[in-house]
């Protein structure tokens, strides 16, 4: 099975998913890629140069370059296409001048952290997806696959002074008009270019801007189900995919689903107790108190 997603989110960007494929590839893309191996061993050919295929490796291709994917049996891999527009755009914004957006390879070991982040964005780069979500995490992934797989790729520093600074900014930004936001915009409102905003909201609230939007999302969800307003009119407002998505957020923030909550909240009438729910104060059981916390 071969599935491919794009998202009008990340212009410039393909995921290409092949799962137990004993297909032959033969390539020619019109912009970078970046294959990542689950299951597939074989033989890859490319600059006329044969290279071996398995777990655990890395496969870089660069633009018009011939590929010839030759499997043992068959085997999983996922594929990142980028054009190259968008990998220079990261190199800009995480690297100095002179990290070229040049391969340190074309098949590279890569860390156990780099090949679960990349197998976690490309299950996540659905249309059910938000927009800050996929923007935020492909961001997140470009640090790592930068670090491992450019060419001359140096350590980004630590977040000092006006990005600290502009991140507080976003987080008013969120709490304005949060719950459909992108990151490219939350990143213009503060001044910041979108790997800083990323990078800089990190590290003061401890989580990047994508969460703590899903955590406004839930806690807007809860006042409208207390209000009885129905699940499937609470996901259309707070900015979620369909109802089965926001019934899948919901559950797992507070362990229940949006009617139940509506149900153990609604007043009794028969002198029974309602159902205890999480109340413990922390991210997931109640974004609430999250938000409420203050930014000191």
């Amino acid at each position: 099975m071969v599935e491919y997603w794009r998202s009008t989110a990340l212009p410039g960007v393909e995921v290409l998913e092949a799962r137990h494929s004993p297909r032959e590839w033969r390539v020619i893309p019109d912009s970078y890629a970046v294959v990542v191996f689950r299951t597939w061993q074989g033989r890859a050919c490319t600059r006329g140069q044969a290279h071996a295929g398995r777990p655990g490796l890395a496969f870089c291709n660069l633009p018009g370059e011939l590929t010839i994917g030759t499997p043992h049996g068959s085997g999983s891999f996922d594929v990142l296409q980028l054009q190259a527009e968008i990998l220079e755009q990261w190199l800009d914004e995480q690297q100095p001048s002179s990290v070229r957006p040049d391969w340190a390879a074309v098949m590279k070991p890569i860390s156990e952290q780099l090949r679960q982040r990349f197998s976690d964005f490309c299950g996540e780069f659905r249309p059910s997806a938000s927009a800050m979500q996929v923007q935020s995490r492909l961001l997140e992934l470009s640090e790592l696959m930068i670090g491992e797989l450019i060419q001359g790729a140096r350590q980004p520093r630590a977040m000092v002074g006006p990005p600290l600074r502009g991140a507080a900014r976003m987080r008013e930004c969120l709490n304005e008009e949060g719950l459909n936001i992108d990151l490219e915009t939350l990143a213009k409102r503060a001044g910041l270019s979108r790997f800083q905003a990323l990078r800089a909201f990190k590290q003061r609230y401890g989580l990047p801007p994508h969460a703590y939007q899903l955590c406004l999302r839930i806690h807007h969800a809860r006042r409208l189900l207390l209000e009885g307003v129905t699940a499937a009119d609470v996901a259309l407002r707070c900015g979620f995919a369909d109802q089965s998505h926001f019934n899948r957020h919901f559950k797992r923030f507070n362990a229940v689903t949006p009617m139940q909550y509506a149900r153990a909240h609604a007043p009794s009438t028969r002198g029974v107790s309602a159902r205890r729910l999480p109340s413990e104060p922390s991210v997931e059981s109640d974004p609430s108190a999250f938000l409420a916390c203050s930014d000191r």
